[in-house]
């Protein structure tokens, strides 16, 4: 095997295209460039171009990542390769990002995913600081970035990916991906 090196910009467009937990650069650019694997008689692998690579590619279209359901996965790993994402030290930041980014993905899918998210006595997002201090004394409502709504951050890592949770699930995003994403936080 040998190693090459690509830039910053390059390798996240490289991982912005993982199907699977654990899926080697390889595999992506195999898979991305339609060339299989063949055993040869030595029982290395050795590349084989496929027939359907010869074919010229389609013409890109801009598509907006919101409109299809590979385009906010899309987004959400690249939020997770970002510098910004890389650079945020305290969990709290990390959680708001994340909810700034399925806000702006899709914002009638993440408010009927908040509207269902409370905890026993607390009321985990509204649309003023009010309702959530209404709710406890200590729930140090912040804003979350770019969006109308407020959210509680006093609460521990794991209760914030739960919620986390919660919202990717209620928008049909893939069990991998919201692992990954929770994990980070």
């Amino acid at each position: 095997m040998k190693t090459i090196e690509v830039d910053d910009e390059l390798y996240r467009y490289i991982a912005s295209h993982t199907l699977h937990i654990g899926e080697s650069a390889s595999d992506i650019l195999r898979r991305m460039l339609k060339i299989a694997t063949a055993q040869t008689a030595s029982g290395s692998q050795a590349p084989v171009k496929s027939a359907t690579a010869a074919a010229p590619a389609a013409p890109a279209v801009a598509e907006k990542p919101a409109n299809n359901a590979r385009g906010r996965v899309r987004a959400m790993r690249e939020l997770l390769l970002s510098d910004e994402y890389a650079e945020q030290k305290k969990a709290v930041n990390r959680f708001l990002l994340i909810l700034t980014t399925l806000y702006s993905l899709d914002e009638s899918a993440f408010g009927a995913a908040t509207e269902s998210l409370h905890g026993r006595t607390r009321v985990y997002f509204a649309s003023d600081a009010q309702t959530l201090l209404k709710s406890g004394n200590q729930t140090k409502p912040k804003q979350v970035p770019a969006t109308p709504y407020w959210v509680i951050t006093n609460t521990n890592t794991g209760r914030k990916c739960a919620m986390v949770e919660h919202i990717m699930q209620s928008m049909q995003f893939p069990a991998e991906l919201i692992e990954k994403v929770c994990g980070t936080i």
